[in-house]
């Protein structure tokens, strides 16, 4: 019986996941990154599937230098219905040598999961990437394209793509995030 259940819990929390046979692909952070820059609002271009932002539109993230050197992350969006939601987020760096390998939670209790900021031109884009290795057997995944824009041109959605195709990760997981009637 607990087997069943077990398992029944299992494929419930896959299917609100995007999960992937083996360890996590390595991917290539962005060689120089200025946190100073990232600051400000981000909007939600494209995305993995997660279950924390099932049903969501018009996703936003605002990122605020708080007085203890972390950055706040404010994260909002739209219900079906049209009520508003909110996540609040803390992120750092924890290693300056890797400056956009950073560190992200969105919950006290819960320990802190990896952003790593694959590409970002600060004024346009950011192409975000984590990854989470389950005993080197499996591992979950989660990527985001984010603009300072509602909208982006397919040409650089599609140069984004591949790059993150490049180091092997399966970019058909992609969902176009809607940011109509915002």
């Amino acid at each position: 019986m607990w087997y069943i259940v077990l398992v029944a819990a299992v494929v419930s929390v896959a299917k609100a996941q995007v999960f992937g046979a083996l360890g996590c692909p390595t991917v290539k952070p962005q060689a120089s990154f200025d946190l100073q820059k990232y600051l400000g609002d981000w909007y939600e271009i494209y995305k993995f599937k997660a279950n924390f932002e099932n049903g969501q539109k018009c996703a936003h993230a605002n990122y605020l230098l708080k007085d203890d050197g972390h950055i706040r992350v404010n994260n909002s969006g739209k219900t079906a219905d049209g009520k508003m939601v909110q996540a609040l987020g803390d992120l750092y760096m924890p290693d300056s040598t890797k400056p956009s390998s950073l560190k992200v939670k969105f919950a006290s209790a819960a320990p802190y999961g990896n952003y790593v900021v694959i590409d970002t031109d600060y004024t346009n884009y950011t192409l975000i990437y984590s990854c989470t290795s389950i005993l080197g057997i499996s591992h979950f995944e989660f990527a985001w394209i984010l603009g300072r824009q509602r909208t982006m041109d397919q040409a650089l959605v599609d140069r984004l793509f591949a790059e993150l195709k490049s180091y092997n990760v399966n970019v058909g997981h992609f969902m176009k995030e809607d940011q109509t009637g915002c």
